[in-house]
């Protein structure tokens, strides 16, 4: 199928780039050069404009994929591999004289301000009267070239055809498009103001208009629901819906919903997109990441079973499957048997398009949505495009405490609208009450929020012509991708390489970008991956790319299909059910294990393969299948291996293979292998060949996997993800100077101290060894031309990279002054500093860090040797252990202190008892922390909350295993803005504050395992206490809580009268809406009166773990007299109910 017109051609980019690249190239080696491949330069150079016309006519949608364009394409792949090729030949192996840098993601750096989305490439090929002088200069110098070349032994006949094939191309393409003028394009350039702390925010806060009954049936059914199979076991609720209706926001809005999140401990969410296929090793992984936060592969699918079952062990989870359009009955019995081992009242939200599936496995009624009302979806629109703050939204956004009733507005007299707003509601009208199209859209013209000719060029488009005018998508989808820079264009394309079930991390996708050539960048000191972060976070607000989970993202179904159809032919995935592989493919994806499809496919039984073949100019190789029963699959293996020659990304993740053959070496163009999740036990040493590899993945694949040798003359090698053995048996790894992150590296001697110091691209450097006696120093050396153009640093120098330097275990360092530390001078860009459990340390630096002006985050802990008094005032967070406290740390109104923001204070195995009648007066600093919004003490001996008596902006006190913390403070008015406190493992605390109800603001009061308190104070709790969790402590504490008259208990033999009358009894605040009593055994039955005058409605719901008591006071017209007493009556003598779907 044709593309939509006006839709654009996703591959101008990357045309423009190689073509750039091949000119620079062609002019440095022009003196080489014979006559007939300086011609084709010039005669290249000549066509120049008119290819920059081309082809931004060809993004613009002007110009169709025609084969002129195609054959444009083909010379452009055919190019790259041509430079590859040059650019390690003239190198060579060794890397002698190379920086390691990619060719092709470099560029002057004069470049100018585009004013197109195409004309940034410009700045790739130098003006039009050099080319043409260097040239004429060039010409009639054959002789010299051929003795220059014959001195080099160069071979510059892959160049010279590249030109002469280039030239070919563009002069056929110009001429069959010569009459061609690109329209006004409104792609938006790439703003890069987005920051990926920001994006994870967002994604977390859905904003959902109009489904507020769904979204206060579903927070229904979780709180009070009646469906015995979650009572007594696993509930299972659907949600069902046409595609594109809005089901995964829905349900992800309530996902994050503070009320789920006080329900379920565990929470999980399995995006499956398709048929539920539990024994993929992708999806057990995504369950098991969900819970754990573990971000590896797991060796054996019984090691995550075994990890999966510890965390839901006595837990309630919330698991959300979405996108499922099949399940099979085997299939759904190993995903109950996953999660046996959790407590009762879980529940499964599966979302699903499909009636059959829903009825077939819901427990509960399913949650059927329909279209949005125009109205509400008008709202909805409007937010997105104007920004939720703008005056013209009329609506409030769901997650508050409680909804009122929605009641019909009075008619009014119409406003006057503005433009704005008309185009607005216009546009709303074409878009059918989908929320993905408002999404997209309504993104996109925010860039353009006041350009009412955008606006209007957007509602006037041709394009609006034909609804879903192909394959099946959305308009507005197709109108959203045409507004993309062409950078971004090539970047989505790309991701039709990606199943429908794939949830991928950001890292991983820029980086494979990084090795197509699609991210480039014309500032030396810029990185690449920083360029790519951009590029994938502007698709992630123009949804183009939605979060799912912890680093990780997904495609919305109408999305992937886009991807599929703007990639063409180009992208094919083999599945069990594809047809033919198309003979011009250049990204091969690999679903199926059925080795008969997959020889037949890849015509592995015809020796040789003709060089026509796809294979040989494929560029991706992804397999997604797992070949452990596929005996052959390592011979099928070694063929692809040795006839795709092109490959720039190949990845074999979880494929469970054994062996990786040695042919892996043909792949010469290879930049990113992901060998994660393998059985390999050996690494063949002709992997050391492929010079031009940026990342090599192998994680998960065995603790004792060494590197090959000869891995550090990897030198172009910016990305190693390994384990502590791999990384620290690889030898001169200092050779290995582009690595941008070393996560954890134990360093064996002074050697390898001094080669990370030459590791000057590190931007992540974990030393954990206890043998190390220095640290590593950066190799300061004279910077280059272009380091010094481009000094990463404001005084004009180069700087090292490093953001991040933990140095842990050390035992034997003693100094700080002899390594990198001394060097602050380098390390302008070191935001997070880390030094832990290094007994004999001490700060010999004069001035401290006061010169680590981009410092942040600072932990300190275990070194009692160590006293470091100055920081510069960026620090944010600061985490100390108590040996700093006992030596007097710093003098008050130091000017860091007044900067930290949290501080965590950590008990100290070097600090005795008898330390503190004589360390504990030197402490006059804690007062000067009046912008600490979170104080944390864990484990302290010494400290108290008086000697804290200027804390005017906590809001959040964490008390953990301080027994005597509150021993000598009787008044908390003074912490005017508190609004949580948390008291855990405090086992030798007798008793809670008497003046605890002074504290003003606080709304949250969690205590745990605190066995020794059996009373709430006397004086009661605060009045604005909304959250009460009282859990693992003694059975007279959560007794005395419970409102109105004592527990009865049954069967278990009642309290003695004495201590029942003798107990104290606290009535909550009227502001407590939620109480939860952990692990009490005396919470069997139930009877609540209250005693106030105000009369209270209560919930109660039990499990063999909890009680939970929601509290919430009646409408005021309600009578006064005490309700009912309300029986709430658990059996324990019932065994457990195993649910049977």
């Amino acid at each position: 199928m044709s593309l939509p017109p006006s839709v654009g051609w996703s591959a101008s980019a990357f045309v423009a780039a190689v073509l750039a690249r091949l000119i620079r190239k062609g002019l440095e080696l022009v003196v080489e050069l014979d006559d007939a491949g300086t011609g084709h330069l010039r005669r290249l150079e000549g066509l120049l404009p008119s290819v920059w016309r081309v082809l931004d006519a060809a993004d613009s949608g002007v110009v169709a994929g025609g084969r002129p364009l195609q054959d444009l394409l083909d010379a452009a792949y055919a190019a790259d591999d041509a430079l590859d090729d040059l650019d390690r030949a003239l190198h060579g192996a060794a890397g002698e004289g190379d920086d390691g840098v990619d060719e092709r993601q470099r560029s002057p750096s004069a470049a100018r301000k585009p004013r197109s989305p195409l004309s940034f490439l410009l700045c790739f090929s130098p003006p039009r009267s050099s080319v043409a002088s260097t040239s004429s200069s060039a010409h009639g110098k054959s002789s010299r070239a051929a003795k220059n070349s014959n001195n080099v032994n160069l071979n510059l006949d892959a160049l010279r055809d590249a030109l002469e094939t280039m030239a070919q191309a563009a002069y056929r393409c110009t001429t069959a498009y010569e009459h061609v003028e690109p329209e006004r394009n409104y792609a938006t350039i790439v703003s890069g103001s987005r920051t990926e702390e920001g994006a994870g925010e967002e994604a977390e806060q859905d904003d959902i208009f109009g489904r507020e009954a769904e979204v206060e049936a579903i927070l229904e059914k979780v709180k009070a629901s009646d469906d015995p199979h979650y009572l007594l076991g696993i509930g299972v609720l659907p949600v069902a819906g046409d595609a594109g209706v809005g089901k995964t926001a829905l349900v992800r809005f309530v996902f994050h919903h503070e009320v789920v999140r006080a329900e379920f401990p565990v929470r999980m969410w399995v995006h499956v997109s398709g048929e539920l296929g539990l024994r993929k090793r992708r999806i057990v992984d995504q369950i098991i990441n969900g819970v754990t936060g573990f971000d590896e592969h797991l060796q054996e699918v019984d090691d995550g079973r075994e990890l999966l079952g510890m965390e839901l062990d006595g837990n309630r989870f919330l698991l959300v499957l979405d996108g499922v359009t099949d399940i099979v009955e085997t299939q759904w019995q190993y995903l109950i048997e996953l999660l046996k081992p959790a407590n009762r009242r879980s529940l499964i939200i599966l979302t699903t398009q499909s009636q059959t599936v829903a009825t077939a496995i819901g427990t509960m009624p399913t949650l059927t949505l329909g279209t949005l009302g125009f109205k509400d979806y008008l709202k909805m629109f409007k937010h997105f495009t104007f920004g939720s703050t703008d005056e013209t939204e009329e609506c409030t956004l769901l997650g508050d405490d409680c909804w009122e009733d929605v009641e019909e507005e009075e008619e009014q007299e119409p406003e006057e609208l503005s433009p704005m707003d008309q185009i607005a509601s216009e546009l709303a009208k074409k878009m059918n009450r989908l929320p993905l199209p408002a999404q997209a859209i309504g993104r996109a013209l925010r860039f353009r929020k006041d350009d009412e000719g955008h606006w209007r060029s957007v509602l006037e488009d041709k394009i609006w012509e034909g609804q879903d005018v192909g394959a099946g998508i959305p308009t507005a989808l197709w109108l959203s991708y045409r507004h993309l820079d062409p950078r971004l264009k090539q970047c989505f394309a790309y991701c039709a390489v990606f199943p429908g079930d794939y949830v991928f991390r950001k890292e991983e996708v820029v980086q494979m970008w990084m090795a197509q050539g699609l991210i480039y960048s014309d500032q030396h000191a810029t990185r690449l991956e920083d360029v790519g972060g951009e590029f994938f976070d502007e698709l992630v607000e123009r949804c183009f790319f939605q979060a799912v989970e912890k680093n990780g993202y997904v495609m919305h179904n109408s999305m992937q299909v886009l991807a599929r159809e703007v990639a063409t032919t180009r992208f094919f995935m083999l599945n069990d059910e594809s047809g033919d592989v198309p003979q011009d493919v250049r990204h091969l994806t690999v679903t199926t294990n059925n080795m008969s499809k997959l020889k037949e496919d890849l015509s592995v039984q015809i020796s040789p393969i003709p060089d026509h073949h796809f294979l040989h100019r494929l560029r991706t190789i992804l397999f997604f299948a797992d070949f452990s029963d596929s005996g052959d699959f390592e011979d099928v293996l070694a063929h692809i291996l040795s006839t795709a020659k092109s490959t720039r990304v190949f990845g074999l993740s979880s494929a469970n293979i054994t062996y990786l053959p040695p042919e892996i070496a043909q792949l010469r163009c290879l930049r990113y292998l992901n060998l994660s999740g393998n059985r390999i036990i050996d690494l063949p040493e002709t992997l050391c060949q492929l010079y031009h590899l940026q990342v090599l993945d192998v994680r998960g694949i065995s603790p004792s996997l060494r590197p090959p040798n000869g891995i550090s003359g990897l030198i172009h090698l910016r990305h190693l993800s390994a384990s502590n053995f791999f990384l620290s048996s690889i030898p001169d790894i200092h050779n290995l100077s582009n690595l941008q992150e070393l996560d954890t590296f134990s360093a064996g001697g002074t050697l390898h101290v001094n080669a990370l110091g030459r590791m000057k691209q590190l931007q992540v450097m974990v030393v954990d060894n206890v043998g190390l006696e220095l640290l590593p120093r950066i190799q300061d050396t004279e910077p280059t031309t272009e380091e010094a153009l481009a000094a990463t640093s404001k005084e004009g120098r180069w700087t090292s990279r490093l953001t991040t330097l933990q140095v842990h275990q050390c035992h034997k360092l003693r100094s700080l002054s002899s390594g990198l530390l001394q060097q602050q001078h380098l390390l302008k860009s070191l935001e997070t500093l880390s030094i832990k459990n290094c007994d004999n340390v001490i700060s010999d630096i004069p001035d401290g860090f006061k010169d680590l002006t981009a410092l942040r985050d600072i932990s300190l802990y275990d070194c009692p040797k160590m006293l470091v008094d100055k920081f510069h005032t960026s620090v944010r967070t600061l985490e100390i252990s108590e040996c700093f406290v006992v030596r007097g740390a710093w003098v008050q109104d130091h000017p860091f202190l007044f900067s930290v923001w949290k501080l965590k204070i950590t008990g100290c195995s070097h600090v005795s008892c008898s330390d503190q009648d004589n360390r504990i007066e030197p402490l006059d600093w804690l007062n000067s922390l009046i912008n600490v919004y979170s104080l944390h003490l864990e484990n302290t001996k010494i400290l108290r909350l008086s000697m804290f008596d200027q804390l005017p902006s906590l809001e959040i006190l964490d008390v953990n295993g301080c027994d005597a913390f509150f021993s000598d403070l009787y008044d908390f008015a003074w912490l005017e803005r508190l609004q949580t406190m948390l008291i855990r493992n405090c086992k030798e605390m007798g008793g809670l504050p008497e003046n605890l109800c002074t504290l003003p603001e606080l709304e949250e009061l969690c205590i745990e395992n605190c066995p020794a308190i059996e009373v709430l104070p006397e004086n009661g709790l605060p009045t604005t206490l909304k959250r009460l969790s009282i859990s693992k402590c003694g059975s007279l504490l959560t007794h005395s809580v419970l409102p109105g008259t004592p527990l009865e208990r049954s069967p278990s033999p009642p309290l003695p009268a004495p201590l029942i009358e003798t107990t104290p009894k606290v009535s909550p605040p009227a502001s407590l809406h939620a109480m939860r009593l952990l692990r009490d055994p005396l919470c069997f039955y139930l009877s609540v009166v209250s005693p106030d005058a105000v009369p209270l409605a209560r919930r109660g719901r039990f499990n063999d773990e909890s009680l939970e008591v929601e509290i919430v006071p009646e409408e005021s017209g309600a009578e006064t007299n005490p309700p009912e007493s309300a029986n709430i009556e658990l059996n324990q003598d019932k065994p457990p109910y195993t649910p049977m779907f």
